[in-house]
């Protein structure tokens, strides 16, 4: 038992014991009652019981099975036990009814077998018509709200006795009133009953242990995946059900660029959206890369992701000659430590793979840059160089595109002075028209405060 079980499939278990004894009770009452009457009705239905008894052990069975945790034999749990009870109790009715329908058949032709309609016959099949009424609806009731195939299929088995209890009753009435045959009638009835239970059963079963998708499943998990942020399509989708659980697998397709902690992000808030829609499914999901031709600059990135040892590239241009080919420039950044040789070597095998991935490109130029250390020291001098913020405040302030400086803070890092500007612009403004400003800014500030070595401008509404 795992500690996330329902509380309705520990019951589950119980029912299916007590609905066992009561079945192996009617199943002894039945047999006596109907050697000592001679109905075959009766005794069609003993037959019946005598099944149900083995099927009811084996649905039992099945559930304390389908509880054990998945194991390594095992991965996906014990679920198709119960599904496998089912369809084995679907093979049982459809071989009792095919021998009660034999021999009702029989006897009806030779009208040879004597029959009594006695009251304690009578009694017992009004009973059992009564009990197995009662006894159906607490299986149907545990057994949905469990979600256990095993107990469902007791309840389907419980009502086709239900009706077979009624057809004998109603046959052996008849018999009392002087019409014999009617009890061979009866017994042909109940096996048509039960024929057709098992039918719907082994259909039912069968479906789910050849891994038919439930209906509208695989709609309702492309529905859920297809509306989370990122995800470009949802190229593929499987459920099937085992047990009370659903398993499916899936795959998604995002941009190519997508890092590693973003693609994670995805794959939970796709599992969070699916959970809305199917609760009881444990999904598996697969993120590839969606390869769209006209994006040049995502494939150009997506490239040089096969090179570990380019850390970061930007500002990558692709740029469309006249004859139609492609001159492609990027920064990449490498370790500082790395050997030019070393880097260049690195920047050679992504040059082939660019040439790989985009054939019409003519050349490729990449300026290399050293990738930064993880922490650098420095210290705030914004208050004891107030006098240089303040000009570079002004500085701001006077651009014709800014609404008013946000912040200046200034950095002392060994000995020289970076400075970091927030800039407030409209909210109007498109990225381009902002990034243009923001390099206006850093040039200014350069040119126009020589003490200053590196500028960061940020643009903000």
């Amino acid at each position: 038992m795992t500690a996330s079980e329902s509380p309705w499939r520990r019951r589950a278990q119980a029912v299916a014991a007590a609905s066992l004894a009561l079945g192996a009770s009617l199943f002894l009452a039945k047999i006596a009652v109907g050697f000592a009457s001679g109905s075959l009705g009766v005794l069609s239905e003993a037959a019946h019981s005598a099944l149900d008894v083995a099927a009811s052990a084996f649905a039992f069975v099945a559930l304390r099975t389908s509880r054990k945790p998945p194991d390594r034999e095992h991965p996906y749990g014990h679920g198709r036990a119960e599904n496998l009870a089912a369809f084995g109790e679907a093979v049982i009715l459809l071989v009792t009814a095919a021998g009660i329908l034999y021999e009702g058949v029989s006897r009806l032709v030779s009208g040879s077998t004597p029959v009594r309609a006695t009251g304690y016959a009578l009694g017992l099949m009004a009973a059992s018509l009564v009990i197995e009424a009662g006894r159906s609806l607490v299986l149907r009731y545990t057994g949905r709200a469990a979600v256990s195939q095993a107990l469902e299929a007791e309840s389907q088995n419980r009502f086709a006795d239900v009706l077979s209890s009624g057809a004998v009753l109603v046959g052996l009435i008849f018999v009392g009133l002087g019409y014999r045959w009617a009890d061979a009638v009866a017994a042909i009835g109940v096996a048509v009953v039960v024929a057709a239970a098992a039918v719907r059963l082994a259909k039912h079963s069968g479906d789910i242990l050849i891994d038919r998708a439930p209906q509208g499943a695989e709609d309702d998990l492309r529905k859920a995946l297809g509306g989370v942020s990122g995800v470009r399509q949802v190229r593929s989708v499987r459920i099937r059900r085992s047990g009370p659980r659903l398993l499916g697998d899936a795959t998604v397709a995002t941009r190519r660029t997508l890092p590693v902690e973003a693609a994670e992000q995805l794959a939970d808030d796709a599992r969070r959206a699916v959970a809305e829609s199917l609760p009881d499914l444990e999904l598996t999901l697969v993120v590839q890369g969606d390869i769209r031709a006209d994006d040049l600059v995502e494939r150009v990135h997506a490239a040089a992701a096969h090179h570990a040892p380019i850390r970061d590239l930007h500002n990558v241009t692709v740029e469309r000659e006249d004859d139609g080919s492609l001159h492609l420039t990027m920064h990449a950044k490498l370790p500082g430590a790395m050997s030019l040789e070393d880097a260049a070597e690195v920047t050679g095998a992504l040059e082939e793979r660019l040439r790989d991935e985009l054939p019409k490109v003519s050349r490729v130029d990449v300026h290399l840059e050293p990738l930064e250390p993880d922490v650098v020291t420095g210290a705030d001098v914004t208050a004891v160089r107030a006098d240089l913020a303040e000009r570079i405040r002004r500085l701001v302030d006077g651009h014709s595109e800014v609404e008013s400086c946000g912040d200046v803070e200034l950095s002392e890092r060994e000995g020289r002075i970076h400075a970091h500007v927030v800039a407030r612009m409209h909210g109007d403004v498109t990225l381009d028209e902002a990034h243009r400003v923001e390099t206006q800014l850093e040039d200014l500030i350069r040119t126009q405060v020589p003490e200053v070595v590196e500028v960061v401008a940020r643009a903000a509404p």
